[in-house]
């Protein structure tokens, strides 16, 4: 008699498949449309998660191990959720099919509500809604800018010290770039609530021009080496432009002599990193919970809001609220809220701003903020609770400068005139200045108060810098998908 042990055991154990970090990217495209379907959930049953980005891109590393057993599951609102074999799948383009919905057929897990009393309800009981404890998350951050100068000029009207003309001002400033582009991207483990963070950094990514960074230090040597060369020792400087003034010492125009060692001098270049990043950070994620409130304004204020529901949808077996928001009077922005119907906590918010943020001009100075952009997602956790998984800032400004500026030369020690050098000049200026943030949260654990407190940050890291992108940079990692704009970009030179 055969055995039949070996076969049987073959069935019911899942196949092993060794996949050696497999990157894949793919495209999330609505079914009939065939348009991409942005900010789209990832996640796999070995707990690992991603997301596709505003074209509906994402990348995934495929695990080690990889099993029979193992899946695929893309959760979007709006659409019937997919279920795919890791262990086979292998497309580039996903199809994921609309979820049609009858309004007055499906809200059965709450009595109709007003969108007044979804607002209202979407404050109460945060801390059972939302994991607001102790965690560390593993996440990727990305940051993109530039800045535009639409006006840099300088016009000398008197200079006692020669090397300071108009010849020298007119060659100097038509070195400075007027359109300059960046990104820096990390990957890495955030710890701690939405009070108090820790950073590790595990890899960084530079993709920014060194030589117009160059220019500016360039610059910086020059005037150091013209000033020494024409001040006194014991000088302080008196700053006036129009009515406004002020004195500066000398040791704060020009910089100390650098005696760091080259190793001394990288420690200190990857604790400012380390330093940046968490600071950044902090800035963008303490503001969202605020004494066990959810902090947006247009929630704080939403008497100041028109809210209408503007359809009721599922992401995956939630039922999920659409409310669309506009302002009444002078507030500034308008946008959608998507809002869990059994739980009655806040998914996703969308909003832009209508009108100018702040704006003013006064003797010769102006400020401008023309843009905010927000999109923060939150996403089920199994215990029930929701946590970050998305957030995205950007963010503009305009800043001009038309006003003259005198810097006065004084010393009280050297014998004679009070007064040693004088440059009077008419500044004129305008920079335009666009930042956007994406922060992608892939995994949160729980995290004891102890082992938070005995953890120590180590500025380790430093970002590696390119000139172009390069796809294979981040291979082995999960990333948020760069868009077009961050894939084209190249120094020319």
């Amino acid at each position: 008699m055969k055995s039949k042990i070996a076969p049987l055991f073959f069935f019911l154990c899942p196949v092993i498949i060794f996949a050696q970090h497999i990157d894949r990217k793919v495209q999330i495209l609505d079914s009939l449309t065939h348009e991409p379907i942005p900010f789209a959930s990832i996640t796999t049953n070995q707990k690992t998660g991603s997301i596709a980005n505003e074209e509906g891109e994402f990348r995934w590393v495929l695990p080690e191990v990889v099993t029979n057993l193992d899946s695929l599951k893309i959760a979007s609102m709006g659409y019937q959720t997919l279920t795919l074999a890791l262990s086979t799948f292998s497309d580039t383009l996903v199809y994921l099919p609309p979820k049609t919905i009858a309004l007055k057929t499906v809200i059965v897990s709450n009595k109709t509500l007003s969108p007044a009393e979804i607002i209202e309800a979407i404050q109460e009981n945060i801390p059972d809604k939302y994991d607001l404890e102790l965690n560390q998350k593993k996440i990727f951050f990305r940051e993109s800018g530039s800045q535009l100068f639409n006006a840099l000029s300088v016009s000398v009207r008197k200079s006692s010290i020669p090397e300071f003309n108009q010849s020298f001002w007119d060659s100097t400033l038509s070195k400075v770039p007027r359109k300059n582009e960046w990104f820096n991207e990390i990957v890495g483990t955030y710890y701690g609530d939405y009070k108090i963070q820790k950073v590790e950094i595990t890899k960084a990514l530079e993709l920014e021009d060194k030589e117009t960074t160059a220019v500016f230090e360039n610059l910086e040597t020059v005037f150091e080496d013209i000033l020494n060369n024409n001040i006194k020792k014991d000088s302080y400087f008196k700053i006036r432009s129009g009515i406004i003034g002020g004195k500066v010492d000398n040791a704060d125009f020009i910089n100390a002599a650098d005696t760091l060692s080259l190793e001394e001098k990288e420690t200190k270049e990857k604790s400012n990193f380390l330093k940046d990043k968490k600071s950044t950070l902090l800035r963008l994620t303490k503001p969202l919970f605020e004494d066990k409130e959810i902090n947006f304004s247009i929630l704080k204020k939403a008497s100041k809001y028109t809210f209408k529901q503007i359809d009721f949808t599922y992401l995956d077996d939630t039922p999920i609220y659409v409310l669309s928001f506009t302002p009444k009077r002078n507030e500034k922005y308008e946008g959608t809220l998507y809002v869990d119907a059994d739980a009655m906590a806040l998914v996703r918010i969308s909003y832009k701003n209508i009108k100018d943020i702040k704006s003013f001009s006064l003797l010769g100075v102006s400020f401008k903020e023309y843009l905010k952009e927000v999109t923060v997602q939150f996403k089920k956790k199994k215990t029930g609770k929701y946590a970050l998984e998305y957030l995205e800032f950007t963010n503009g400004t305009e800043v001009g400068i038309d006003r003259p500026l005198v810097i006065t030369e004084k010393n009280k020690i050297v014998k004679g005139r009070n007064k040693q050098n004088e440059l009077k000049m008419d500044l004129k200026i305008k920079t335009q200045q666009n930042q956007k943030y994406q922060l992608v949260v892939f995994e949160t654990l729980p995290m004891d108060k102890a082992v938070f407190e005995s953890f120590k940050e180590k500025p380790t890291v430093l970002p590696i810098n390119l000139t172009e992108y390069d796809p294979t940079f981040w291979q082995g990692y999960t990333i948020i998908e760069p868009n077009q704009a961050l894939k084209a970009f190249k120094i020319e030179k």
